[in-house]
């Protein structure tokens, strides 16, 4: 992993503080979490004279928001995507007490594009094999069969975002924040001591795909709610979404992946992701929130980026220390760019 540079950083440019504090404006800066991350990106700002993107204080007056009922979204007005035919059979066949490696490489072998996908995947750095994995029935044999049946459904977001209306949606800062948000809930979680800390990457890389949901099946809906998004000042997203249109993309998001049959510790962590309640319950939802903040603070680029607020009880429960999240984004910085340019290719 690598380690934090300690040198005195170059003076920020005061537009580039400026649209750090905006990014932050949601936060509590004195929380000693919130305040590592601040600082961390603090020495990362770029010096005087530097090219940076900066927020726009403009206020865009929002277009007409029709009401949705996410029920609606899922079932029954708007269709979603169903999950692709595969992805069913796959369920079925990791079902059975004795499914094997073959069988499974049997049903994957149907879709040649997401053969591809999960051998790309499989290759990256982020697993390490030495040597190539030229078969989807080795890569099994590599990585277990749950393990890779979750890798498997975590395509999904892959597919959703191909099939999202163009120019209504930054499709590249949504897939950096989201493999971002894996990468960070991955770290977080070896951290704890926790086993499978490739569950908890999906879990991140999925956690805001009621986002693409909705940009999907409401795209007049989602442009409308972009812009008050913009100029909601400190409110963040969820806040917004939540006003607006009474529930929020974290809901519509374990709602679609309930409605896909994808296991309750993933749905949880995608539906919770922003409210905790219990996280000794939930866990793993507890983990994603706190990586949706590493990912916004550090891996944010935009006005739009706007850092979550971090839920107390989370981080009194998860036990950490500001020190901790340094080495948390590090270790996400380290492979963010390489594993976003892979899996969005």
């Amino acid at each position: 992993m690598s380690q934090t540079n300690t040198a005195s950083p170059s003076l920020p440019n005061a537009k580039d503080l400026d649209v750090l504090r905006v990014r932050f404006c949601a936060t509590d800066l004195s929380h000693p979490g919130i305040a590592s991350l601040f600082n961390y990106v603090l020495q990362k700002l770029p010096a005087e004279g530097q090219k940076a993107h900066h927020h726009n204080s403009k206020v865009t007056p929002p277009s007409e928001i029709i009401p949705l009922d996410p029920i609606n979204i899922v079932q029954m007005e708007v269709r979603l995507p169903p999950l692709p035919a595969v992805l069913g059979e796959l369920q079925e066949v990791t079902n059975k007490p004795y499914a094997s490696a073959s069988d499974v490489g049997a049903v994957v072998g149907k879709d040649p594009s997401l053969t591809a996908w999960l051998l790309k995947l499989v290759n990256s750095p982020f697993f390490g094999f030495s040597n190539k994995v030229d078969t989807v029935t080795r890569g099994i044999a590599l990585l277990g069969i749950e393990q890779f049946k979750t890798m498997a459904m975590s395509s999904m977001i892959h597919s959703l975002s191909n099939q999202v209306p163009p120019n209504i949606i930054d499709l590249d800062a949504f897939w950096r924040h989201s493999v971002g948000t894996g990468l960070a809930a991955q770290a977080i979680w070896k951290m704890l001591g926790r086993d499978e800390p490739e569950r908890l990457f999906v879990s991140g890389l999925l956690h805001d795909c009621g986002i693409l949901a909705l940009a999907y099946a409401a795209p007049k809906t989602f442009v409308a709610l972009e812009q008050a998004v913009r100029s909601a000042g400190a409110k963040h997203r969820h806040q917004v979404e939540q006003e607006l249109l009474s529930f929020d993309h974290a809901r519509l998001g374990g709602m679609l992946l309930h409605r896909w049959n994808m296991p309750l510790s993933l749905v949880m962590s995608v539906l919770r992701h922003h409210q905790v309640e219990s996280p000794d319950r939930y866990t793993e939802a507890a983990v994603v929130h706190l990586a949706d903040v590493v990912s916004r603070a550090v891996a944010g680029d935009t006005d739009q980026d706007i850092v979550p607020p971090l839920e107390p009880e989370v981080w009194k429960f998860l036990g950490l220390k500001g020190a901790n999240l340094v080495f948390v984004a590090d270790a996400m910085l380290e492979r963010l760019n390489e594993l976003c340019d892979m899996l969005r290719g």
